[in-house]
């Protein structure tokens, strides 16, 4: 262990550098000059009982702890590295020289007034850990990661720029973990994931911030359309110019006459100057490419909205309300309690733009998504609708701090794990077709039943791109739909609605948990098909014009015993994946009658068994994976045995 003697005064690098990996103790004051480098190492820890001074050209990089009981001051030329570790300070910073790092903490943790000047540069991490007075930007500062307010010491900004910042690499947030908040004006940075839709399209807003209107909502590149008159017209869709942003008002579905659907009445345009009030959503058609900056105070500590639904003849489509993450941090809708929705549905539902006037809702509901991540997540700046129960003329929305996000890596992730593994019973089936998809997800859980429930079941939300899928609860359509178990005797309707006539495709994208012996069947009434459902494996079907809203054909049952289908429908349940194949090719097909064993031949273009595999065939089916790396690129024939029936399916490998 290398350490300093106390009666040491100073501390100056002249040219190479030095390591520091264990304990490092120095008295004021630490000096580096030239072109000096100050490790710091995984694992090291410099305590410096003074200022530390950066002359020259001169770098402190950091991946261990480096704690300053001084001032931290430096050259034009030098550079601040936070890397990977800890730079703590209980004095004032003047780094006139860049600021660099990925993951590292900047600490201010002084108990007297401090100042923080980083000549514009950008921080990993800063934290603001005092127990007492506050910490004042001497200019801009930007935060990559995480601003933290660990104590009641605030931060204030002294009229310069605080910026949180957002783009593809990922988005920051502020943790107030205490009493410490941030004081004055900040700006709040939100970048549009474009993977769904890279150009314009609806995206739902909420601001993170108080003390702004509907005009921030402006970047470089947009300009927000405020057409008044599309709030009063008969026919709103023919106003021009067509406005590009909207609140949401359900009490216009009673109040206002237009040629619109029920729940496309709600929508509303606000003017320029109205406030964005912490807590409400906003629909903004707007491009991928446009980076919204909200500049206000950081919105913190407890909010509640009441919220409302129509009585009288609207009240079957009304209730619903699109409000909004008020933070400048990922809100775990997980966490929110039911006295925190009093009144309303436990369900959420975010907008997916798919395009310009296109897109579907991600609907979350007792840890089930639509989207198979079961993400409970909402993103700082993101909007989203909840809806008041039916029954109710009221209900209140209660945001908290405890419900937000605190760690980085979480925000930034897109799936989500329950805290304990998941082993309710549950089938996902997604519908697609027409470049477009929609998903339904069923579970079982102990105390739902088949008619909706707020608790337990998310109503469905139809896309505007006119494909949806959902089951049927007497008069509700559902999203997902929550029942008690899966048994013999359970019986899911689906609903299929479509945009137009063509060919479309109905595929298990999830199925777990099942009881054991129980096998989940997809019956479609109009052709007598009936189709053991199994991870991956699709049933295609057609639609003509007149059936663009199919209703009562198709059914998910369940049994114990393989049921008996028709030889065209067993062909039509058996699938290839991928297809076109290289390194392998799964092949799953159902249980068949009388046949305990599979025999999968695959014949080259000439009709030679090039190979072969056999299995079991239980009744719920089963699935081969077959190596294809070894066969050359081509055309091949997957013939499948099993008992008396011989099903055969076409396969490319590239």
């Amino acid at each position: 262990m290398n350490q300093f003697p106390t009666h040491s005064r100073r501390l100056t690098l002249l040219g190479l550098g030095l390591l520091a990996a264990g304990p490092l103790a120095a008295q004021t004051p630490v000096l580096t000059s030239n072109g000096g480098t100050l490790f710091v190492n995984t694992g090291g820890v410099l305590t410096v009982n003074g200022g530390l001074t950066q002359t020259g050209a001169a770098r402190l990089t950091t991946t261990g702890t480096a704690t300053v009981s001084g001032d931290v001051s430096s050259a034009a030329a030098s550079t601040l590295d936070l890397s990977t570790g800890l730079l703590s300070v209980t004095g004032n910073v003047a780094q006139a020289g860049p600021t660099a790092g990925s993951t590292g903490t900047l600490r201010l943790s002084g108990t007297a007034a401090q100042s923080l000047g980083l000549n514009g540069g950008t921080v990993p991490n800063l934290t603001v850990d005092k127990a007492s007075g506050t910490a004042t930007l001497a200019n801009a500062a930007q935060v990559r990661r995480v601003l933290t307010l660990a104590d009641a010491g605030n931060l204030a900004t002294g009229g310069n720029a605080l910026t949180l910042l957002s783009d593809a690499t990922g988005t920051a947030l502020a943790v107030n973990s205490s009493t410490g908040t941030v004081t004055g004006t900040a700006t709040v940075q939100r970048y549009i994931d474009g993977l769904l839709n890279a150009g314009n399209g609806y995206r739902h807003y909420s601001a993170p911030v108080t003390n702004t209107t509907v005009a921030d909502l402006a970047t470089n590149g947009f300009t927000p359309t405020l057409t008044q008159r599309y709030n009063t017209s008969a026919t709103p869709g023919t106003t021009t110019p067509f406005p590009t942003v909207f609140g949401y008002d359900q009490s216009r579905l009673a109040s206002v006459t237009n040629n619109y659907a029920a729940f496309d009445k709600g929508f509303v345009v606000p003017q320029a100057t109205d406030a964005l009030t912490p807590g409400q959503g906003y629909a903004v058609n707007i491009g991928a490419g446009q980076l919204v900056d909200f500049q206000g105070t950081l919105g913190n500590n407890d909010l509640t909205l009441s919220l409302a639904r129509n009585s009288g003849p609207t009240a079957a489509d009304a209730g619903w309300n699109l409000v909004g993450n008020p933070y400048p941090a990922p809100l775990d809708y997980s966490l929110v309690q039911a006295t925190d929705r009093s009144g309303l549905d436990a369900a959420i539902y975010v907008v997916q733009s798919s395009g310009q006037y296109t897109g579907g809702y991600r609907a979350f509901v007792n840890g089930q998504s639509t989207t198979g991540s079961n993400n409970p997540l909402i993103a700082s700046g993101q909007g989203f609708f909840v809806r008041v129960s039916s029954g109710n003329t009221s209900g209140a929305l209660t945001f908290r701090n405890s419900q937000r996000v605190t760690d980085y890596a979480t925000a930034q992730t897109t799936s989500f794990q329950r805290t304990i593994a998941d082993t309710r019973p549950a089938l996902r089936l997604t519908l697609a077709g027409n470049s477009l998809a929609d998903a339904w997800v069923a579970y079982a859980e102990a105390g739902a039943s088949p008619s909706f429930e707020g608790a337990f079941d998310a109503a469905k939300l139809p896309n505007g791109h006119g494909l949806n899928l959902s089951s049927v609860a007497g008069p509700d359509q559902l999203a997902i739909d929550g029942r008690a178990a899966f048994t013999t005797a359970t019986v899911l309707p689906l609903a299929v609605g479509v945009p137009a006539a063509g060919s479309y495709t109905l595929t298990a994208s999830a199925l777990t948990n099942l009881p054991a012996g129980l096998t989940a069947y997809l019956r479609d009434a109009a052709t007598g098909t009936t189709t053991a459902l199994a991870v991956g494996r699709s049933y295609s079907f057609s639609v003509t014009a007149a059936q663009a809203l199919v209703q009562g054909r198709f059914t998910v049952t369940f049994s114990a015993t393989a049921l008996a289908a028709t030889p065209a429908a067993l062909a039509a349940a058996v699938s290839l994946y991928p297809n076109p194949a290289t390194a392998q090719v799964a092949v799953s097909l159902p249980g068949v009658a009388g046949a305990s064993t599979v025999q999968a031949d695959v014949l080259d273009a000439l009709g030679r068994v090039v190979l072969r595999q056999q299995a079991s065939l239980p009744a719920s089916g089963t699935t081969l994976t077959l190596p294809t790396a070894q066969l050359p690129s081509g055309v091949y024939v997957v013939r499948l045995t099993a008992g008396e029936v011989v099903l055969s399916r076409r396969l490319t490998i590239q």
